[in-house]
């Protein structure tokens, strides 16, 4: 815990610094919402029966107008996983906070049409206890790398994304967050 904790000040330690370093540039911010898909990786061979499920996510982002740019986010996601172990079934459901930092490149911009591609990290702070196993439970704290794919049409943006895990959520299962998702939004 105390390992996740200072990666998570590290990394909002960053951010500032990175946001108050982009204070004279121009900024276009939004709205997004979208699905997403949980297929979080297990490393435990005894875990089976395991299957994704969809969820969903609502957020807001800022991103500087330059070609290359940073984008922050927060966002609040919902999305759950099925698995056994040991002969019994899990089901647990995740609410998060995600704050996704990322920092990206307009490869094409032409009348009101950007086409882009970011990466960077991602920190998740899960709001409900989650039972892993009969004496374990997932990290409230969890850090991902994240890599997105979008276009700009307008005022309105799609966005394809996959985060990885870069910390286990849980060490008996060898648990690690894995998520794809596709969301929409609208620039003010």
């Amino acid at each position: 815990m105390k390992t996740s904790l200072k990666t998570g000040i590290a990394i909002l330690a960053v951010t500032l610094g990175l946001s108050t370093s982009v204070n004279a540039q121009s900024f276009e911010y939004g709205i997004k919402a979208g699905g997403l898909y949980n297929s979080t990786s297990f490393g435990n061979k005894n875990v089976k029966d395991k299957s994704g499920k969809i969820g969903a996510q609502i957020g807001v982002f800022a991103r500087t107008a330059e070609r290359l740019y940073f984008q922050p986010e927060l966002a609040f996601s919902m999305s759950s996983v099925k698995y056994t172990f040991e002969n019994v079934s899990y089901k647990p459901k995740f609410y998060q906070v995600n704050l996704p930092l990322q920092v990206g490149y307009k490869f094409y911009e032409q009348e009101g049409v950007n086409l882009r591609v970011s990466a960077g990290p991602q920190l998740n702070y899960d709001l409900k206890k989650n039972a892993a196993t009969s004496t374990t439970s997932f990290k409230k704290l969890s850090y991902d790398a994240l890599i997105n794919l979008g276009v700009d049409v307008d005022k309105f943006t799609l966005d394809v994304r996959y985060n990885h895990g870069l910390n286990k959520i849980n060490k008996a299962l060898d648990a690690r967050n894995q998520t794809w998702g596709v969301s929409v939004g609208y620039k003010f």
